[in-house]
């Protein structure tokens, strides 16, 4: 239960990074322990300021800097739209399967990793619930959703979105955050649950 809440923490400060929700990414940085904090090595990179302005340009204006911050850009070229389509109603199934509304409320595609890594949020939180009122079918359907959006989603599209920002991310918090983020998926990830 405790790898839960801990994955919990992380997940909610890397929405608030990949949404630029800074109230909020500061408001969870305050709340948790020095020690995590320490841990989070991007976070002693942070000044507002610079990230708030960075942000856009690294994230939301297309330009010299910008990363695509959505799933459906770092997708096999070779695939026609017709996949991308279907992928992208597939990760939408997914998201109703919980009743995940969160895109619905956000300025942002159901593909953003804002919106994916506010999905895995949402599934700690119902495998937390679920785990403490003893549901062992809900936590293991709950964890196998986790699974697939990890498998299916985040973990295939790492490796171009480093490569894509190898070049065009200039801000060390923003260097610092996308290794971590890919290494707390590609590697941390399951075996903390």
């Amino acid at each position: 239960m405790e790898e839960r809440y801990g994955k919990l923490a992380i997940a909610n400060i890397m929405t608030s990074i990949w949404l630029g929700d800074w109230d909020t990414y500061e408001a969870f940085m305050n709340e948790i322990p020095e020690g995590m904090r320490k841990e989070l090595s991007f976070h002693s990179l942070y000044n507002r300021d610079e990230v708030q302005l960075w942000y856009d340009n690294h994230f939301f204006i297309p330009g010299d800097h910008f990363v695509s911050p959505y799933f459906s850009s770092y997708t096999k070229k070779s695939e026609d739209e017709e996949v991308r389509r279907h992928e992208l109603l597939c990760l939408i199934g997914l998201y109703e399967k919980t009743a995940f509304f969160f895109p619905l409320e956000q300025d942002r595609l159901p593909d953003h990793f804002g919106n994916m890594t506010a999905f895995m949020s949402s599934i700690l939180q119902g495998e937390i619930k679920a785990e403490q009122e003893g549901e062992q079918d809900s936590l293991k359907q709950l964890e196998e959703i986790e699974a697939e959006m990890l498998n299916r989603y985040i973990k295939p599209v790492l490796k171009p979105l480093l490569d894509n920002a190898a070049t065009k991310i200039t801000l060390p918090f923003f260097k610092e955050f996308l290794s971590f983020y890919a290494e707390v998926m590609r590697e941390d990830w399951m075996e903390a649950a």
